[in-house]
């Protein structure tokens, strides 16, 4: 579904580049990792967003006017000027506009700002939008934001796991042995350097890998040579239940089902119970899909399905519950063009994570974090975007990120009011320009 321009033929590199990396993907070999990372810490399924780590901003606020910095997620492939502003708010290709603003998905400081939020609201991880480890375009940065990323989930005590975007073998013009053997490499990668590590959501010590789609290869035999160098072998998810070979399949928002352009909750609902009582009921992992609205910018709309006022949120988070899933996806933490963000936004604020955040405490009324505590990561990425920070706020600000990635709820706000920055739970505080 999410807009991709037209990418050239790459084929003789990146095969080229298959080879090189597939003699560098060596496994050692190591104990089975525990299957902890199915369970959610705070005792219901585990909430994991989906997200895009696709977005080339500004890093520094001294770097916000200027063209070059933005890349195609901001500026909608040239129809968007992110480097101008109207009423303080940058020229996005988006409906929403982030507190942050537009911003750089490779810098440390809005990484921790995100991690921060997640580990706060009670969301367990990630599930990243992946292109694959191959270099072609801009699915280099995609790989490489995604990987900074998950060294900071890391850090924070969150898990991940990967939903493969098997279009960009299209994209390149890819077929036959030539797509197989890219889409192998991108898994061999994958299988060296986090499907054997921690922090990777596994189902009976098998990686779970998400596939939109698929919408290339589209054939058992086909993912099993993708796959052919991955062990034990991945628990593959479709989308929709594409095929009945799949392990399991996952919901997204159903904009095909739309009328004159819009989808009504009405019909949204029978989706939802077609799929909740279809085959998935009986699937032995299950994967719930739970969203809050879709109000894309593309030139040629898919559809609109209305945001009311968290409405479509609580519909379909109350939808999933009684299906027992052992992962309820969130669609999406940051798709500014599809318009499915749940990251704090100034038409939106901070609306699903504190909603996320109540459900959890449901769920662990020993969770420690509260909606005021939302506000925090806001300040200090502002403090370190300005690059206004002194030396001791600085160390105030690495201080309580340290104490929040380590669960330390009470070190966390004493290290966050040092930074001489004040939080209002009932002001938004967005960056807007001046």
């Amino acid at each position: 579904m999410p807009e991709k321009k037209h990418y050239g033929k790459y084929i003789l590199n990146i095969i080229l580049l298959a080879i090189f990396l597939c003699s560098a993907c060596t496994v050692e070999d190591t104990e089975p990792y525990p299957d902890e990372t199915t369970i959610s810490p705070n005792g219901g399924p585990l909430v994991l967003v989906h997200y895009m780590p696709w977005y080339r901003g500004p890093s520094l606020k001294s770097q916000e006017k200027t063209l070059s910095y933005y890349g195609g997620h901001w500026t909608g492939w040239g129809r968007f000027n992110p480097a101008t502003d109207r009423d303080g708010r940058a020229d996005i290709f988006a409906n929403q506009y982030p507190l942050t603003g537009p911003y750089h998905s490779g810098n440390t400081a809005l990484l921790e700002y995100q991690a921060s939020l997640m580990k706060i609201t009670g969301i367990d991880g990630v599930i990243f939008d992946w292109y694959g480890s191959y270099e072609s375009n801009d699915f280099t940065e995609n790989h490489s934001y995604t990987t900074a990323m998950a060294a900071v989930l890391e850090k924070a005590g969150l898990k991940f796991l990967v939903c493969y975007e098997d279009n960009t073998l299209n994209m390149m013009g890819m077929s036959g042995e030539n797509a197989l053997a890219v889409g192998k490499v991108s898994f061999d990668w994958a299988q060296a350097n986090w499907f054997r590590k921690y922090p990777y959501v596994r189902y009976e010590d098998r990686p779970v890998v998400l596939c939109f789609g698929p919408q290339h290869f589209n054939t058992k035999n086909q993912w099993n040579t993708v796959f052919s160098g991955v062990e034990p072998l991945p628990w593959f998810v479709d989308l929709d239940n594409r095929h009945s070979w799949s392990d399991s399949s996952f919901n997204w928002p159903p904009m095909h089902a739309s009328v004159a352009g819009i989808l009504t909750q009405s019909r949204l609902t029978q989706y939802l119970d077609q799929f909740y009582n279809g085959v998935q009921k009986n699937k032995p992992y299950r994967v719930a899909g739970v969203f809050s609205a879709f109000d894309d910018a593309y030139a040629e709309s898919y559809g609109y399905l209305a945001y009311e006022n968290g409405a479509v949120f609580d519909l379909t988070w109350k939808k999933a519950i009684p299906f027992i899933p052992h992962i309820i996806q969130i669609v999406t933490w940051n798709d500014y063009g599809e318009g499915t963000i749940i990251e704090p936004t100034i038409e939106r604020g901070y609306n699903e994570l504190e909603y996320i955040q109540d459900r959890v405490r449901e769920w662990n009324t020993a969770f420690p974090y509260t909606k005021e505590d939302l506000r925090w990561p806001l300040e200090f990425y502002r403090l370190r975007f300005t690059q206004t920070a002194g030396a001791s706020q600085e160390t105030a600000i690495k201080d309580a990120t340290s104490a929040l990635f380590s669960g330390k709820a009470s070190v966390f706000r004493t290290e966050a009011a040092k930074t001489g920055a004040a939080v209002n739970i009932n002001d938004l505080k967005p960056m807007l320009r001046n």
